[in-house]
């Protein structure tokens, strides 16, 4: 049918379009607005709303909302009928909210989303040392790795890399970090031990066992420097035993300690030590001359130094000390007395090490030096000095002490020492030497130490002994407060010159009860198994021990 329309009322139109269009369309936000007058209710159903154009990273799975049956009737900008077949300037009804009435259908999915919740895929090439475990188990007994010399409560100044004691301490599986007392600059470590201890052969003999009780305290402290640059310890520690039937194996032992490190440049930096430490000498080795009315003190003063300087991957290090041990005399059952001149000795060693990283977990070393021992007098069992000069050569590999997993380093080698006098026969052989702490998991943990070096000898025809030890503890956290432990250690030792070798082994057991960070308790029990080449020598020997450790 054809339309005929009067051109005044066409020119009409067309001035009232003008005037009633931009009101319609207004700004973009209101063009696209599905607002309107309400047309009554509609029949609905549920479906996804309509998605807008938006960047890929805003993507989201849209919420199910309630939408109108009926196609929705949208103003046509032009005027002309929409493409729904309804006319310009036709009521709408009413848009669906974000908080209308849905439905229980829940949401269809949408194709090509990810989700947060799915793991990263793992990457072909990546580091093999990457620690894969779950975020709970590297948390696990985490221990802070801020730079040396912040943290007062890391041991920060070892000089010599074969004792270091951060090892043992990663694999101590601590649950509590101690916090210490601040004075100052410095922060006060102190602590204590105290318990009961049980001996079945407490004097270590083959035959006639005395067994005995002991109350036992072991005090200590450490005074550590919190500075930025430079660092300093001080330590000082006992140990104290009072037997109830023996009082000759009470225990008087006690040292001090003294660590510094001077900072000369970011890549240089000098590194002492200075000890003095006083002990009661072990029972039931060739070599001792204990006798029933008491143990010889052995007083150790030793020195340390290195010059430590890094060229980019490159670290050398020239280190150096000195020592010196002596014996005091011991009384016979019979009141006289017995000297220990002739095991008075002085030692001095060099050595230089060249350290190449790969990274900071990982490098590769070398290291040769020199040992030389001066005893005081030629030995009372065959009057030949046991005066002697020597070499070591070492090449290892250390894991650094920041990793997560290992720290520490192993290394193998060779040593000989050549004595001066009397034609005594030289010691050699191979080095064997390891102090690792290795976190097998977030809970276990297991401490691996190995050493090799000359031992002293007052045996008739024998300068010296290749004293090699091993060691293995393993410790579990069966609760976070709860940390068991199982260990061994063998000692062995052979003269050189003479058909003679003995050997130690001791077996452990153990527990730590941490009742908070400053107060824990703890039980001990070892079995000791010496064996020895000479006749009548061989012994056995049992300790339990419980206390209490109190600490800052």
């Amino acid at each position: 049918m054809i339309v005929r329309v009067h051109g005044d009322w066409l020119k009409a139109g067309a001035v009232a379009l003008f005037v009633v269009l931009p009101l319609l369309v207004g700004s973009d936000a209101s063009a696209q607005s599905t607002e309107g007058p309400s047309l009554g209710p509609w029949p609905t159903i549920a479906r996804p709303a309509q998605r807008a154009a938006r960047p890929a990273e805003a993507l989201s799975v849209e919420p199910t909302v309630t939408t109108p049956v009926a196609p929705i009737r949208r103003a046509a900008l032009d005027g002309d009928t929409a493409a729904d077949g309804t006319a310009d300037g036709d009521e709408q009804p009413p848009a669906a909210t974000a908080d209308a009435e849905s439905t229980d259908q829940p949401a269809l999915p949408v194709d090509g989303m990810l989700r947060d919740e799915e793991p990263p895929p793992v990457l072909d090439g990546g580091d093999p040392t990457m620690d894969m475990r779950p975020v709970e188990d590297r948390q696990a007994f985490a221990t802070s790795e801020v730079p040396v010399g912040y943290d007062p409560s890391q041991f920060s100044i070892e000089v010599d890399p074969a004792t270091d004691r951060r090892p043992a301490r990663f694999a101590e599986l601590d649950p509590y970090a101690p916090t210490g007392i601040r004075l100052g600059s410095f922060v006060l470590f102190p602590e204590a031990e105290i318990g009961i201890a049980a001996f079945d052969n407490v004097l270590r003999t083959p035959t006639g066992q005395r067994s005995d009780v002991a109350l036992e305290t072991s005090p200590s402290a450490r005074l550590v420097s919190t500075w930025g640059v430079h660092a300093l310890e001080l330590g000082a520690r006992g140990n104290l035993s009072f037997h109830d039937e023996l009082p000759s194996e009470d225990d008087r032992a006690w040292a001090i300690d003294a660590r510094g490190r001077l900072d000369v440049t970011r890549r240089t930096n000098i590194e002492a030590s200075l000890t003095h430490d006083v002990a009661q000498e072990t029972r039931g080795t060739i070599n001792s001359r204990a006798t029933q009315s008491g143990r010889s003190d052995v007083t150790t003063d030793r020195a340390t130094a290195a010059i430590n300087h890094r060229f980019n991957r490159l670290r050398l290090q020239l280190r150096g000390a000195a020592a010196e041990r002596d014996y005091s005399p011991e009384i016979a059952s019979d009141g006289t007395t017995i000297s220990n001149d002739d095991r008075d000795s002085r030692q001095h060693e060099l050595a230089l090490r060249a350290t190449w990283e790969f990274k900071p977990q990982l490098s590769v070393f070398a290291e040769a030096g020199t040992d030389a021992r001066d005893f005081r007098v030629a030995s009372f069992s065959d009057g030949i000095r046991r005066d002697s000069n020597g070499e070591r050569y070492r090449a290892g590999i250390s894991f650094g002490n920041a990793g997560e997993i290992i720290r520490g380093e192993a290394a193998v080698g060779y040593l000989e020492q050549r004595f001066e006098y009397g034609n005594l026969p030289s010691v050699s052989g191979v080095i064997l030497d390891a102090n690792l702490g290795w976190r097998i998991t977030g809970l276990t943990s297991l401490l691996v130490t190995a050493q090799t070096d000359l031992g002293e000898s007052t045996v008739s025809g024998a300068g010296g002994t290749l004293v090699r030890s091993f060691g293995a503890e393993v410790r579990h956290a069966f609760r976070r407060n709860i940390v068991g432990s199982a260990g061994v250690r063998l000692a062995h030792a052979k003269y050189a010159g003479i058909d003679l070798a003995e050997q130690d082994v001791t077996t452990s057991l153990g527990v730590d009860y941490f009742l908070s960070r400053e107060v824990s308790l703890f039980g001990r029990y070892a079995h000791i198994d010496y064996t020895s080449s000479s006749p009548n020598s061989d012994y056995g020997a049992d300790e339990v021990r419980f206390g209490v450790r109190v600490r800052r």
